[in-house]
């Protein structure tokens, strides 16, 4: 009888602690968004969604409350990440080499969805495809691909050798950057990544329909970012975003839906 109480203790031991390391999210509520292809971005009044050429505003009960879109679709054109920062809306465009402006940001006013400026950051080659703030600076991911990976639906089929992730001060004058290592981009062949976050000093990114957060953390030398783990996410990734509850929202692309989930 003392050995089975014995067995039964350790076995609940195993079961909490089990629990307790683990980091995966799990989905607590689930939006419908037709036009959720692309990312998303959240703040207290509600969440956006992010497709092509258009954002959605979305009320926190999932609620359409209206939408954005480019009536000159060469000037802005096919948008990606997006992320919610002292009260506004910023835009990255996609990896698309092809689009002209690539490698600037959009800005809007999330209460009214007008566009306000646009941020150029002087890259010439290569995409923003998205950016997140840090304390007192900002961190956009370049991905630079190959021209001739792309087939005639543009879907990419071939990156370049890197991707980086570049530092920016308030003025979006370039700081530094680190390269992305090896072995992540072996992992989401023959994609690159599609949405991040920035949080306690760590990056947690994800791939296009990757199930899985990227950590990603600076090193003690060198320019070449470390890959520290993983953290299961419930839905097929693209763009992110984490509110102020810690909640997790993400756009599933094989459902067209916005995901909210939690750690568990």
């Amino acid at each position: 009888m003392k050995m089975n109480v014995r067995f039964i203790l350790f076995g609940v031991l195993i079961l909490v602690v089990g629990k307790a390391m683990s980091q995966d999210y799990h989905i607590v509520e689930t939006f419908s968004c037709p036009n959720a292809t692309q990312g998303v971005a959240v703040d207290g009044e509600g969440f956006y969604a992010i497709s092509n050429q258009s954002i959605s505003k979305y009320t926190l009960k999932g609620d359409s409350v209206t939408t954005w879109s480019e009536p000159n679709p060469e000037l802005i054109k096919h948008f990606d990440g997006g992320i919610v920062v002292d009260g506004l809306l910023y835009c990255s465009h996609s990896n698309y080499p092809e689009v002209p402006m690539a490698s600037s940001i959009e800005v809007f006013d999330p209460r009214t969805m007008r566009h306000v400026r646009t941020i150029s950051l002087g890259i010439d080659s290569g995409s923003c495809t998205w950016m997140v703030r840090g304390v007192d600076c900002w961190y956009v991911c370049f991905a630079h691909y190959d021209r001739s990976g792309h087939n005639a639906g543009g879907e990419v089929l071939k990156d370049a050798s890197w991707t980086q992730i570049v530092q920016f001060d308030n003025e979006w004058h370039r700081l530094q950057g680190w390269i992305l290592p090896k072995e992540l981009l072996d992992k989401l062949h023959p994609h690159s990544l599609s949405g991040g976050l920035f949080v306690d000093g760590k990056f947690y990114c994800t791939g296009h329909d990757a199930q899985k957060l990227f950590v990603l953390e600076f090193p003690p030398y060198g320019m070449r970012l470390q890959l520290t783990g993983t953290i299961g996410i419930p839905f097929h990734g693209q763009g992110i975003a984490l509110d102020s509850k810690g909640f997790l929202w993400g756009i599933d692309r094989t459902k067209k839906q916005v995901c909210k989930a939690v750690k568990q």
